[in-house]
């Protein structure tokens, strides 16, 4: 009898160990789709560092140029968009949806506070 409870008790902690360990997806990974976005697509304006580049941001594509030439990527996330050059891991750039207006969007450039401003 002792045995059999031992086995019991062994078994339920490794089925429960294997349950715990089970790896669970982040909800702040999921992309959605993007017609329930805010519309980001198009050119924008970034002042940095003295400078003023032009930014193009295709999220089909999940493509960013960068003052006319390519070499950044775009990442979405279920909050914000991530913009990284392709051979890096680091983010350039983070910015959040629910920051975007009409004609501006505020986020992260190398980690300082920035803003975008949409052109046309």
């Amino acid at each position: 009898m002792r045995f059999q409870m031992r086995f019991f008790v062994l078994f339920s902690i490794l089925i429960l160990g294997l349950v715990q360990c089970s790896e669970k997806s982040n909800p702040a990974d999921t992309v959605p789709s993007l017609s329930s976005l805010p519309n980001f697509k198009g050119e924008w304006t970034l002042e940095w560092e003295n400078k003023i580049h032009q930014l193009q941001i295709d999220p089909e594509e999940k493509k960013v140029l960068i003052d006319g030439n390519e070499g950044l990527e775009l990442d979405l996330d279920s909050v914000g968009i991530r913009i990284r050059a392709f051979d890096e891991e680091s983010v350039k750039g983070y910015f959040l949806y629910s920051d975007i207006k009409p004609k501006s969007w505020i986020g992260t450039w190398e980690n300082r506070v920035v803003r975008l401003i949409r052109r046309n």
